[in-house]
């Protein structure tokens, strides 16, 4: 769902980044006495754990053509609390777009707001509406897929809403806004349904992780779940991110390309130069262009593959850095001082 520049006006871009940053600086003022204990190991590891999981896209059924990944930041917020959840997944937002040219620089701050900001905070207030207090099977998995689909569903209707109001677009708002939502909660139910797993897992070994009151007796160490956590990201940053779909995603299939349909023409139209010079700004300060080496041959596929991965363990380090950077700045020194 990373939105490109092409998608945006200059001044619906500038809304953006004034959103998100508001939103964003009353987050991190009223989380600093929240950023205490496991918190910032919690928030790293997942954060990189995410990341390494949105680099996985794969083929959405009932839509030859295309496919999508996941977003996380419901996952985020069950286990950390919005508040730091949405610090946290904003952190992978950012770093995809700086480092990897995964989204526009000039969308940066629609995309914060649409894949981080209200799915973490819409998602979390569904997901405890729902739960209840109750931790039962059913249940859990209940909340946790309907906070997902409302989340996401949500996030994707923003898309269609921030386009359109650029004026962009050259087809009717309720086509690309349909075409959104149907791809998007494919997309839901299938996130919705790996949380709950995640979520159930935690719980299962080591409890009070989401739950601080619960004084039921871990199975794992904090240590062990990190180190679960640790090896599903490597495993998905340099395996099986190589098995990712090379097909467009959801978003880049509503309205660019459709490799399925041959006669397909895209949907927006923005030749404004100064998209094309933050474009060519963006291209120019990322690291590893689209997770692979500027230089690289993409028909010699070891060597792109090798990319893929080193791409996949330089950007969960990244993110891990700075969620660490942010969180560190932010401990009151009461905290920060601690022995």
């Amino acid at each position: 769902m990373h939105m490109q520049n092409e998608l945006l006006s200059m001044p619906i871009a500038i809304g953006g980044f004034v959103i998100s940053g508001s939103w964003l600086s009353y987050i991190c003022h009223k989380s600093k006495k929240a950023i205490y204990g496991d918190k910032l190991p919690l928030m790293g590891i997942l954060g990189a754990f995410v990341f390494a999981a949105q680099m996985i896209n794969f083929p959405l059924p009932l839509f030859p053509g295309t496919s999508s990944h996941l977003i996380g930041a419901l996952l985020l917020s069950i286990v950390v609390g919005p508040n730091l959840g949405a610090i946290a997944i904003s952190s992978v937002v950012i770093v995809q777009c700086l480092v990897f040219q995964d989204g526009g620089l000039l969308a940066l701050g629609c995309n914060i707001l649409n894949m981080a900001l209200v799915p973490s905070y819409l998602g979390y207030w569904i997901y405890n509406l729902i739960l209840h207090n109750s931790m039962s099977p059913k249940r859990l998995y209940a909340s946790t897929i309907v906070a997902s689909i409302v989340a996401i569903e949500a996030a994707a209707a923003l898309v269609p809403i921030e386009v359109s109001l650029s004026g962009v677009l050259k087809v009717p708002f309720t086509s690309f806004l349909l075409t959104m939502e149907t791809l998007h909660l494919i997309t839901s139910v299938i996130e919705g349904l790996i949380t709950a797993a995640v979520v159930t897992y935690i719980l299962k070994v080591r409890p009070q992780v989401i739950n601080t009151q619960c004084s039921r007796e871990s199975s794992y160490s904090l240590r062990k779940v990190f180190a679960t956590f640790a090896i599903a990201t490597l495993i998905m940053a340099t395996v099986l991110s190589i098995l990712a779909s090379e097909k467009p995603d959801a978003l880049e299939w509503s309205y660019k390309e459709r490799p399925d349909q041959t006669n397909f023409e895209p949907i927006v139209n923005n030749d404004s130069e100064k998209i094309r010079a933050v474009d060519n700004f963006e291209s120019k300060i990322a690291i590893m262009p689209d997770y692979s080496s500027p230089k690289a041959k993409q028909s010699e596929a070891a060597i792109s593959n090798g990319w893929t991965s080193l791409a996949g363990v330089l950007g969960a380090l990244i993110t891990m850095g700075l969620i660490w950077i942010v969180t560190t700045i932010l401990k009151p020194n009461s905290i920060r001082n601690k022995p």
